[in-house]
Order: structure tokens, then sequence, then C-alpha cells
């Protein structure tokens, strides 16, 4: 049994150099589920870990927990966050756990700095396991489907507020809503088609799967009456031009466990879209996949940059659920918390040999790449 645990105050900083990250991955109530689920369990929790969305220390302390530093956090047996692993904090650790989203796949430099650590390296949104035939993230869902619900919203005031359009057409007049390309039938995706649907938008959803677009396809005919104007396709060169073509949003939710998405949509298929329209990568967090896209900040939310080579903007923070933190946060711990009591109780050895959910977490450990996504992306690591 791993006797200590600590919650740590997440910290991100835009390109300038602004805080961003608003999050906590547990919050006091579900940190009282954790000393109840595990008396013996040493619970620290960093110092105004829980600020951002009004939980205090005081809170964390009548849960149970201890508030301790962030270097002290840093030593416990297990450390669990939201955000990667800070570069000056690989140093700092031991023989401990870390579990968090990493996305290694995306830095080659936090990697490197991971494999020179005795750490293990359990990221959340590698954490799968096959749901009708399809790869299910647990994890990383609860943060997909709050992305993709951002991602409308936005959308909706963007358009409004930038453009004076209405998205949803005016249907008794003949105006029809604005035609919306979604890449990816994952959570993010499959959420964004629903999202964008209700909002009287003409949605195409794309997969690279066949048999998973025709699920998506049976999915939405099922629902018809709620999330009506669904077309779903297959991704090929010509399906994904005639999506693209015309449309005035596109989302890209591209996703691989501990890989790069591939740049499936070029600037020339961009230049086909509506001039003044906006890209959503999603999968920025992985590196994108969408051309001519950097990461951007949630502090600016409609003061977005063109794509260069094109008339279309885009919207990119790599952690968009952040926008809505509170109730990221509670959906997001009340998911881990499972997997968080499986590794206290067994360690992470025996969980990850009962639980292959849980192994499928183990990116990096005692210096080596555990995954083979990643050690696809770095074979030479």
């Amino acid at each position: 049994m791993v006797k200590s645990l600590a919650v740590l105050r997440e910290t991100k900083c835009d390109a300038k150099g602004r805080e961003v990250e608003n999050r906590v991955v547990l919050t006091p109530g579900l940190v009282k589920e954790l000393k109840e689920r595990c008396p013996e369990l040493a619970v620290c929790v960093e110092t105004s870990a829980g600020a951002k969305i009004d939980s205090p220390d005081d809170e964390y302390q009548a849960a149970g927990a201890l508030i301790c530093s962030h270097d002290e956090a840093l030593q416990k047996g297990i450390v669990i966050g939201v955000k990667e692993t800070r570069a000056d904090d690989f140093p700092k650790l031991g023989d401990n756990i870390f579990m968090s989203f990493q996305h290694f796949a995306e830095s080659r430099q936090r990697t490197e700095l991971a494999l020179k650590t005795r750490a293990a390296y359990l990221a959340w949104e590698t954490m799968e396991k096959m749901t009708d035939g399809h790869p299910f993230f647990p994890c990383l869902a609860p943060m997909s489907e709050a992305a993709a619900k951002i991602v409308a919203r936005h959308a909706d005031e963007f358009a409004l507020l930038s453009k004076k359009i209405i998205t949803s057409g005016l249907p008794e007049t003949g105006l029809h809503g604005v035609k919306v390309t979604v890449l990816g039938g994952g959570s993010v995706g499959r959420t964004a088609a629903e999202e964008f649907s209700e909002r009287g938008c003409e949605v195409t959803l794309l997969d690279k799967n066949p048999d998973w677009a025709r699920a998506l396809a049976k999915y939405f005919k099922d629902r018809e009456i709620r999330f009506p104007k669904v077309g779903v396709q297959t991704v090929t060169p010509e399906n994904l031009r005639a999506a693209v073509r015309g449309s005035f949003f596109l989302v890209s939710a591209m996703y691989t466990a501990g890989r790069k998405p591939e740049k499936l949509v070029t600037l020339d298929l961009l230049k086909t879209m509506v001039p003044g329209g906006c890209v959503y990568p999603v999968d920025i967090d992985q590196g994108g996949g969408v051309e001519g896209v950097l990461e951007t900040s949630i502090l600016e939310p409609f003061e977005l940059p063109v794509i260069p080579g094109t008339e279309v903007f885009f919207f990119a923070p790599p952690n968009l659920p952040s926008m809505g933190a509170r109730t990221s946060s509670e959906a997001l711990g009340t998911v881990v918390l499972p997997y968080v009591v499986e590794v206290v109780k067994k360690g992470l050895a025996q969980a990850a040999e009962d639980d292959p959910v849980i192994a499928s977490g183990i990116n990096i450990q005692g210096g080596k790449i555990i995954h083979p996504g990643l050690k696809s992306v770095f074979p030479l690591l």
C-alpha cells in the first residue's frame, strides 16, 4: 500500500507568461471520499490548490488533508495533478508515482527529462479500454466533453459578436444554419457534433475508422429528433475536401493514445472554408491536426489570430476545460478517483497487473518508455 499522496496546485502559463490553469484534480469532497476509502493514507494538498474554484485550504483540512508546500508535495508516494509535470520539477522526484495528463508525445524535452528520473509517470490521457470494439479513454472523456461544450458555446458567441451571424440561421425564412466539420469521432467529436446540431448547424462528422463511423451514423440516426442534420462519413481525401469546403467552423479532435495526430487539415483545405470562419484544434495539446495553428490562450477568447495564408481564425488553448474549471475539476476527480484508490491500495505494479486500464496509463517508468504509442514517437530514446 502507498502511504502518502499529494494533490498539486496547478500552474500553466500562456505565451505571455500569464497563469491560465484553474483546475484541481480533487475537490475537498473527493479528498474526503479518498480518506474514507483509504483511511491509513496520508493525504496532503498543496497550498491554494483549490483557490481558483473557491475551495480554500480550510475545506481540504476539514476533509482530512494536510496542507503542504509544492516541494513537499513532490516527495509523496503518489503525486496527482491535472497538467503536465513542470520541467523544473522532474529533478525533485524520487521513486514515486506521478499521475496527471502528460502529453509526452508533444514534447521531446519533457520526455527526456522524465527518462532521467526514477519516477513512474501514469498519464490520464492514455488510460484506455475497449468499448464496443472501439478504444475509449475514461479519464480523458470528461475533459473531452467539457472541451467540446466550451467550443460550441464559444463558436456561437464568436459568430454573433464578431461576425454578426446567428449560427442556427432562421429556418422559417429559409436561412440554414452554418456548416460545421468535425474531424474525429471520439468523445470530443461526438459531443461537438451533438452540440452544434442542437444549435441548428449543418454538421459533418468524420472518423478514420470505417466501423466506428458506421456506429456513429447509427447513433445519430437513432437520435435524429434530438440531433438533426448530422452526417457521418469515413475520412477519405474526397470526403474531407467536401466537408471542409464551405464550412464556417472546423473542429479537429484526432487522438491516438501516446501519439501526435496526423496533420490531415492542410492550408489548401483551410482556404476552402468560409472567410472569417474559425478553426478549433482541440487536439493541440498533442500537437494538433491542423496545419498552421499554434497554442492560444483562454484569456483572449475573442482576440483570435488568423492562420497564415488563409482567411480563417483559430482558437487553440491546450486547456479548454479550464474555462469551466469548477465543473471540470469535479468531473475529472470523480472519474480518476477509483484508479487512484487502486494504486494506493495495491501499489502500481499490482494495480497495473490487475487492471489493464491502469497498465495502459504507464508512459515512463524507471527511466524507460513503457507505452508503445510513445515509443513510436521517440524510437531512439
